[in-house]
């Protein structure tokens, strides 16, 4: 095993709005946050990035190579690179992590150029298993072929590999449970958080994500009406960019008197400004049918709020025991969630929170576990004849 750790990343897709690889990475957090923590933990990290220009960027301890190939931003599924298999055979990798599940033709290219790595390939909830179609056929068969060529896969939780598993796409891969993502967010200090947002309730709970059917934003508002049933002093939030439920949610709202001047349609906040949202509130609450992670969830916890969460294998996860779940779209269940949560010492509850985020979801922690098992994968999976 090396005691140097020499890790290469794939970004096959990029932001073509972005006007140069400085500002690329600006936007891309997650990206620079997750291979900084990698090499405080000991990796040695160098990234590959699909852009539209070549660069070579040095950004704290991580080299950036910018590579450009003439494709659209997000490479198609069908489509390889040359040029970003040529950067990562000169990175000389012990492994190899690509970023999305939604690539399978580069895959066979990166294994060539990187035929001692081990590699290993991170869902990032772009990509589904195909359905049973003509069309979706031939795409299991490029999955297939292109996903057989990697070591490991690895999801927030291992339970989400069994979708790809039951759709033959997966078959001796290991499969590895990694939360991906950690967050800088920190909350405003109650007071001045709620007089910034204007927001109040005993107790406040708040909900970040779209209005779509999959994140059930018309049972989060359900749930929340048995709560204020029973504590009247409660509010509800919802902060969201867009969404087509909106004209339905505001109708529920309208139509149901209990709920007059309990519930604020937030609308979109700049995310620097999000940490007053989490800072006003008590509660979190999501109604997500399916997640591929959890970032607001993780900016939740690494606020202190205690989460109402649904039953979902990324949720369990990211929570933890301080969660309390429900299954999606159950009403019922999630109003009693609500109603226990919203009964516990809160103060303490944010404490058992907090405490969860730094041993389990700072950047710190995430970075030391993936490390860990980046490292055992390199002690026991034997170099395959390519």
């Amino acid at each position: 095993m090396p005691s140097d750790l020499r890790l290469t990343v794939v970004n096959a897709a990029f932001d073509p709005a972005a006007p140069g690889p400085e500002a690329l990475l600006d936007r891309y957090a997650t990206l620079t946050g997750w291979c900084d923590a990698m090499t405080e933990a000991g990796a040695s990290v160098r990234v590959v990035q699909r852009y539209s220009r070549a660069r070579q960027v040095q950004r704290g301890g991580v080299e950036y190579v910018f590579v450009a190939d003439g494709r659209p931003a997000v490479l198609p599924a069908r489509t390889g690179s040359s040029p970003v298999a040529e950067a990562v055979a000169l990175s000389r990798p012990h492994l190899l992590h690509v970023n999305g599940l939604g690539f399978p033709a580069l895959l066979p290219s990166l294994r060539r150029a990187a035929r001692e790595a081990v590699l290993v390939v991170q869902d990032h909830a772009g990509a589904r298993p195909p359905d049973g179609s003509v069309v979706g056929a031939w795409r299991r068969l490029a999955w297939r072929r292109g996903l057989g060529v990697v070591d490991a896969v690895s999801f927030t939780a291992e339970a989400q590999a069994r979708a790809w598993q039951d759709a033959g796409i997966l078959r001796r891969q290991h499969v590895l449970g990694l939360i991906e993502s950690s967050t800088g967010v920190r909350p405003a200090p109650r007071i001045e958080a709620r007089r910034r947002t204007g927001l109040r309730g005993d107790p406040l709970v708040l909900s970040v994500g779209r209005l779509v059917p999959g994140k059930e934003p018309l049972a989060v508002l359900a749930a929340f009406e048995r709560l204020a049933a029973v504590r009247p002093a409660a509010r509800l939030a919802f902060v969201y960019q867009n969404g087509p439920l909106e004209p339905a949610l505001r109708a529920a709202i309208a139509a149901a008197p209990t709920l007059e001047g309990r519930v604020t349609l937030v609308g979109g906040v700049a995310h620097a400004a999000i940490g007053d949202y989490y800072g006003a509130a008590d509660l979190f609450v999501s109604g997500s049918r399916a997640e591929g992670s959890g970032y607001a969830l993780i900016e939740a916890m690494a606020c202190g709020l205690p989460p109402v969460v649904t039953d979902i294998p990324p949720f369990r996860a990211i929570a933890g025991p301080c969660g309390r779940y429900w299954r999606p779209g159950d009403v019922d269940e999630a109003a009693a969630a609500l109603v226990e949560m919203a009964s516990l010492d809160l103060a303490a509850e944010r404490t058992r929170v907090r405490a969860q985020f730094e041993q389990e979801l700072s950047w710190a922690a995430i970075a030391s576990r993936t490390l860990g098992v980046y490292r055992e994968l390199l002690a026991t999976t034997r170099v395959r004849d390519r």
